[in-house]
C-alpha cells in the first residue's frame, strides 16, 4: 500500500488523533509542572526575600515603590531599609547611626527640616535638647529619611529604634522602568 493510500484508512487516521492528544496532553503536564515549580519558587523568595510597597517624595510628586528586601544587622549610613512600625511597613534611607550628629537645616542632602522622636516633631535644636540631651542619634536607634514615609512638603527624619528595621532593600520591583535596579536607584 501507497503512503497516500495509508493515510486515508481509518486506523492511521485514529493513530494520528491519539498522538495529538497524548501530545496536547504532554504539553499540559509540562505546563502544570512549571507553573507549580514557579508558584513553589516565588514562595520561597516571599519568605526568604519579603516585598515591600511604600511611597515616596519625588519633584512634589508621590511616587509608589515595591522593592525586595533581605534580612540584615550592618546597616550603614545611606542604606534604604525596610520599617515595620504599628500600623504598617514602609522604607527609608539611613541619615545617621546612634551616636552620630542631627543635622536639621536647609540643605537637604545632609540634613532634615525636622526631627520627630516618639511622635513629637522638633524644628530646631533647642527643641530637641529638651528631648534629648545632645543633638546625636540615641543608642539603639537611627535617623531614617522622612521622604520614604511622608508626602509632606517639609523633610521629616524620623529618629526609630533599630529594633524595628526589617532588611536592607535589594533591588526594585515597581516602576517597571526600573525593575531589576539596585537600591541606589531610589536614592535619586
Amino acid at each position: 500500500m501507497k503512503y497516500s493510500e495509508i493515510r486515508k484508512t481509518k486506523r492511521y487516521k485514529n493513530e494520528r488523533a491519539a498522538d495529538g492528544v497524548a501530545l496536547t496532553r504532554s504539553a499540559f503536564q509540562l505546563l502544570f509542572v512549571c507553573i507549580v515549580l514557579l508558584f513553589i519558587t516565588v514562595l520561597i523568595l516571599g519568605l526568604a526575600c519579603p516585598m515591600v510597597t511604600f511611597s515616596k517624595k519625588s519633584d512634589h510628586k508621590l511616587q509608589y515603590y515595591s522593592v525586595v528586601t533581605m534580612r540584615a544587622d550592618d546597616w550603614t549610613k545611606g542604606d534604604i531599609v525596610s520599617v515595620k512600625t504599628q500600623n504598617s511597613i514602609t522604607a527609608g534611607e539611613i541619615l545617621a547611626l546612634e551616636g552620630e550628629n542631627i543635622v536639621i537645616g536647609a540643605d537637604k542632602s545632609r540634613s532634615v527640616s525636622c526631627v520627630q522622636y516618639e511622635g513629637k516633631r522638633y524644628f530646631s535644636y533647642e527643641d530637641l535638647r529638651n528631648a534629648l540631651k545632645e543633638p546625636v542619634v540615641p543608642e539603639g536607634c537611627v535617623l531614617l529619611n522622612g521622604d520614604f514615609t511622608s508626602s509632606e512638603q517639609v523633610s521629616v527624619g524620623e529618629i526609630i529604634s533599630r529594633d524595628y528595621i526589617t532588611g536592607k532593600v535589594r533591588f526594585v520591583l515597581y516602576p517597571f522602568s526600573l525593575f531589576g535596579r539596585p537600591a541606589d536607584y531610589l536614592k535619586k
